[in-house]
This record gives structure tokens, C-alpha cells and sequence, in this order.
């Protein structure tokens, strides 16, 4: 994991794009057509969801150090394009594909970002002790178990000063610096963002879900495929 900046302009600079800047492009942006809108329950259906291994093929492109897929067995699949070079800010318009977000890279995290009236919209299908899989270009895949997951509300959301409450009950109070520290300091991690809408604001507040990395991908397949065999017949019970 890189050390945090030693310059807190430098950092504060960097996080008022990440936590301001790009959210407020991620609410419902008028100015698009109607026809850039879908409804979540188009992006995925698990009736429809492809196994683990037909999506890693369809989004293999051969770079082995690109995010190019995440993958939640029973619940999402979607591509993860990438930011261009110096736009920390750019979150894809695209109705079924997710960002990785380049600047949690640089703190060792894995960052995927959505708008939450596209993509964004699945992620509340994730749920505690479920697995992520990160899928990269040259199909090697990262698991990671969802450990946390945490809301802020924007005191004022379209200020790239805003300060943000913590939704966990606690009241307590973070700046963009110090929740951007929070979420994506600690490194070695999966990040799913996106914004919380409310009270009619796309932009009201943000949501985390955070996974860890696990070591052992087989059985964390296994354990979240609908494949599960009970063999209580032969007193033998797998889990």
C-alpha cells in the first residue's frame, strides 16, 4: 500500500473530486436523454446471470493488471471499464457496466464505482458474509468476503467542502478527507460506491460496501453458488 500523502492540499484536492466532484455527475443528470435511462431491473437478472466462468471469458481483453470485471455469484455481473488518464472524476454513463476507480489503486484498494440510478443500483443486492470476485484482463481473479457496509449522508452535496454524517446512528461527523481516509486509506480492499438518493437528492449521500480479500476461492465459490449439496442422508453435512 502507498503511503498517504504528506501534503493535506494535495490531499484534500484529490478527495474533493473523488467524494464531490464525480458525485454529483453520478445523480440524474437532466441534460441527458430520457433514452440513457434503464430500469435497475434490466441491468441483471439472476435468471439470466452467467456462471462465473462464461463472464470471466466475455471480459478477458489479455491485460493482466486491469480490472475488467466484478462478479457476486447469484446477485450481479458487470464489466468495470477504466477512468481516462487524469479524470479521477469520470464515472461511465453506460447502463450495464461499472468504473474502476483509479486513485483507491494507488492506496493498494480496489474501487468500483456506479451511478446509483444504472449499475449502482445492483449493488444493494450485496449483503454481509457474500463473495466478490474481481476478475482481471488476463482472467486471474482476487475474492474478496463483504465484511462492512457503510452510509454517509452529505450535509451538502453539490459543495466540494461537504462534510458527512455517518448514517450508522452514531452522528458522527467526517470530512471529505478524513471519510476518504476511512474507506480507501487502509488498502487491501474491495470498495463497491455509489451515491444513497433521498428526500428526491440522486446525491443526498454515499454508500461503501466493503469486502476483504480471502484466500481460499474455491470453497468461497462453492459457498455462494446455488449448487449446494447436503448430504445429511449420509451424516455428512458440507458447508
Amino acid at each position: 500500500m502507498l503511503a498517504l500523502p504528506q501534503s493535506k492540499f494535495l490531499l484534500a484536492s484529490l478527495l474533493a473530486t473523488l467524494l464531490i466532484g464525480s458525485f454529483i455527475g453520478m445523480s440524474h443528470n437532466k441534460a441527458l436523454p430520457s433514452t440513457g435511462y434503464y430500469p435497475a431491473e434490466a441491468l441483471q437478472s439472476t435468471d439470466t446471470l452467467l456462471s462465473l466462468e462464461e463472464f470471466a471469458h466475455s471480459v478477458k481483453n489479455g491485460q493482466r493488471n486491469a480490472v475488467v470485471g466484478i462478479y457476486v455469484p447469484g446477485k450481479l455481473a458487470l464489466p468495470v471499464g477504466q477512468q481516462p488518464k487524469g479524470n479521477a472524476g469520470f464515472v461511465t454513463r453506460k447502463p450495464d457496466q461499472t468504473t474502476q476507480f483509479g486513485l483507491a489503486g494507488q492506496y493498494g484498494s480496489v474501487g468500483i464505482l456506479a451511478h446509483n440510478d444504472l449499475a449502482g443500483a445492483e449493488f444493494s443486492k450485496i449483503l454481509l458474509d457474500e463473495y466478490a470476485i474481481v476478475i482481471y484482463g488476463d482472467g486471474h481473479q482476487d475474492y474478496y468476503l463483504i465484511e462492512d457496509i457503510q452510509k454517509y449522508q452529505a450535509l451538502t452535496p453539490t459543495s466540494t467542502f461537504s462534510d458527512f454524517v455517518n448514517l450508522a446512528g452514531t452522528n458522527e461527523r467526517l470530512n471529505a478527507a478524513q471519510l476518504f481516509t476511512r474507506i480507501y486509506g487502509v488498502g487491501n480492499r474491495l470498495v463497491f460506491q455509489t451515491c444513497i438518493e433521498a428526500h428526491g437528492d440522486a446525491s443526498w449521500g454515499r454508500m461503501f460496501i466493503i469486502g476483504k480479500p480471502v484466500n481460499d476461492p474455491v470453497l468461497s465459490l462453492v459457498q455462494q453458488t446455488s449448487y449446494f449439496f447436503d448430504f445429511a442422508n449420509f451424516s455428512m453435512v458440507y458447508r
